[in-house]
């Protein structure tokens, strides 16, 4: 029988220094109506161009993002936090009932741990209730279309998805974790100490976001070391 093959323990002393840090508190809404913002207010029932965009809120300068970080380095989640809105129904009816929609929305920042208390149900209703006054600003009417919400914040990520320490990157994304320093500064992705495994998530390079870079990089790695060509451009 083939020996299993265990990560070195220079290399797991390494990966125990990787920084999970995660600021995201993720909120998915159910609504019974478009938000209607009064930057561009609604014509008719239909999805208009920015409803089908990723739309940002509380961000309108460098100081509204650093205040609401600073909540986090202190232990709150922010006051004031800066939000990433989807509308992804604006352009798959199907997830949605008719003239409803689903809304997510990436709100930072959220620590995971709280300075005074814990992320219980009373703290996730209270911090949505941040989140969504501050969306009503904007777009007036959007607390009273809700009809349904799921709070996640920091340890939910982990526990109920198996995020270390929250983070959907697989690791922070600092500059000291980036590049030729993702994941570890003594193994660059997509190669690791363990014969035959690559790395092809977030935690590699160049990190996270939708966009695919670290498995296609994965890939053709292994299309390399198996002694192919790759085709795809």
């Amino acid at each position: 029988m083939k020996e299993s093959v265990d990560v070195p323990a220079d290399f797991r002393v390494e990966l125990s220094k990787i920084d999970y840090t995660s600021p995201v508190c993720k909120i998915n809404v159910a609504l019974d109506r478009l938000p209607n913002f009064e930057a561009d207010p609604n014509v008719g029932n239909e999805p208009m161009p920015h409803h089908r965009c990723t739309i940002h809120i509380n961000c309108e300068n460098s100081s509204m993002i650093s205040e609401a970080y600073q909540d986090a380095v202190n232990g709150r989640y922010s006051s004031n936090p800066l939000i990433e809105m989807t509308l992804p129904s604006s352009l798959d009816k199907t997830i949605a009932p008719p003239g409803h929609h689903v809304c997510l929305l990436f709100t930072q920042y959220a620590p995971y741990h709280l300075k005074d208390g814990t992320w219980d149900e009373q703290t996730k209703e209270d911090y949505a209730n941040v989140v969504f006054d501050s969306i009503e600003k904007y777009a007036p009417g959007f607390k009273s279309s809700i009809v349904g919400k799921e709070v996640l914040p920091p340890p939910d990520l982990e526990n109920i998805f198996g995020l270390t320490g929250g983070n959907i990157f697989h690791g922070s994304m600092s500059l000291d974790q980036l590049y030729l320093t993702r994941p570890t500064t003594g193994s660059v992705s997509p190669g690791t100490p363990v014969p035959g495994l690559l790395l092809c998530g977030s935690g590699a390079h160049p990190g996270g976001g939708v966009m695919g870079a670290p498995g296609r990089i994965a890939a053709k790695d292994a299309v390399r070391k198996l002694g192919g060509k790759w085709r795809f451009s």
